[in-house]
């Protein structure tokens, strides 16, 4: 199966699309694919405001960095920032609804949260692209073992070379805002490993895993 032409990232927080899909994204940029990001929050609330901006800095980075390494084009759709699990998501969720909607007819994959996650604000984003989506875009959601408690059970694989699993690693590294509290995650050594073990699964050296969330759509091709 090809990469479709027109790819969206949709995470809640500012690290959560290079953590759930930074292989499938630097694979789809290298492959010079249309390639969108959407997010919602810079964890403010959680970190002060200007470990928050910084957050917000080191995702521009890294798009930025993914764009020049690839030379694709990455479009960040992403506006205001939220505060992040404090309940703005679930009290607020037209907003991401709305966001989501205006994009709704832009993107063949969208790529988000699976609704198995136990992060409030990641499952608010899984429930309403669910919603936004269904009837017009293939839905995956992307593995994040620190938030999965049993039940994400991979049904996609996407294989990828040492080049998509090194862009992963190096972004996920970037976020120094995030480097606290013993956070396992914040590691290039944990996405290889992961990517690796996802791998052995597909007899490939390297991959990412996803569930369907929605609706596969295949389209007939003009």
């Amino acid at each position: 199966m090809n990469l479709p032409e027109r790819i969206l990232f949709i995470g809640a927080h500012c690290d959560d699309v290079e953590l759930l899909a930074g292989g499938l994204l630097a694979r789809a940029c290298y492959a010079r694919r249309r390639v969108g990001v959407l997010v919602f929050s810079d964890h403010r609330g959680v970190i002060e405001p200007a470990a928050a901006d910084r957050a917000r800095n080191e995702f521009r980075d890294n798009m930025r960095w993914i764009e020049s390494a690839s030379g694709t084009e990455v479009s960040d759709h992403s506006g205001a920032m939220m505060s992040a699990c404090r309940g703005e998501f679930q009290a607020e969720r037209g907003k991401l609804y709305g966001a989501m909607e205006a994009l709704r007819d832009e993107y063949d994959l969208v790529v988000t949260h699976p609704a198995t996650d136990t992060n409030q604000d990641h499952r608010q984003v899984a429930e309403e692209a669910a919603r936004v989506f269904k009837a017009h875009a293939t839905l995956l959601g992307g593995e994040f073992p620190n938030n999965d408690i049993g039940g994400f059970t991979p049904q996609v694989y996407v294989a990828l070379s040492e080049r998509d699993v090194d862009a992963k690693g190096r972004m996920v590294s970037h976020y120094r805002s995030q480097d606290f509290g013993g956070r396992p995650y914040i590691d290039a050594d944990v996405v290889r490993a992961l990517a690796r073990l996802r791998g052995s699964q597909i007899r490939e050296a390297a991959a990412e895993a996803f569930v369907v969330s929605g609706r596969v759509v295949v389209r007939t091709a003009e």
